[in-house]
């Protein structure tokens, strides 16, 4: 074989094995297994598919909690940058939503595992109806994490 054509698959090689190793990195939410898996927060098990949420890192790794409490804790602890930060969709169980678009509904008639009374729909049209069967206050998300801190009791 000429010098010229392994220099040729020698480029073509490193290329794929670039593409490859970048593809291989891209950010992506798991499936999160309901009953088995633990909360990164608070070690709980994740049981209700209406509240768990989850973080993944701009390098991949997924943390799992069992409520949107437990993600809002572990978040304010790491300074970390986070490529998705995904929420239950109530109406939808087991269907996790970016955070930043979804509404939050804090209502006393609609128990969080953690006892935050925080859930979350996929938009405020919906949040909206939820609020008007159930009563409760309605948060963007970033409302929801500039009042976080200092939510009072219900």
């Amino acid at each position: 074989m000429s010098e010229s054509k392994t220099h040729h698959i020698m480029k073509y090689f490193v290329l794929f094995a670039a593409i490859s190793f970048l593809w291989g990195c891209k950010p992506e939410a798991k499936a999160i297994e309901y009953g088995k898996e633990a909360c990164d927060y608070c070690r709980m098990s994740i049981v209700d598919e209406r509240y768990a949420a989850q973080l993944v890192s701009t390098k991949g790794k997924s943390y799992s909690f069992d409520a949107l409490e437990c993600l809002l804790h572990y978040k304010s602890e790491h300074s970390e940058k986070w490529a998705m930060e995904l929420v239950s969709d109530y109406q939808k169980p087991r269907h996790l939503i970016p955070a930043q678009g979804a509404w939050f509904l804090r209502s006393k008639n609609l128990p969080s595992p953690m006892g935050m009374y925080l859930t979350s729909v996929a938009n405020e049209e919906e949040a909206k109806a939820l609020q008007a069967q159930e009563g409760g206050s309605l948060y963007s998300y970033p409302e929801l994490l500039a009042e976080f801190s200092t939510l009072p009791a219900l």
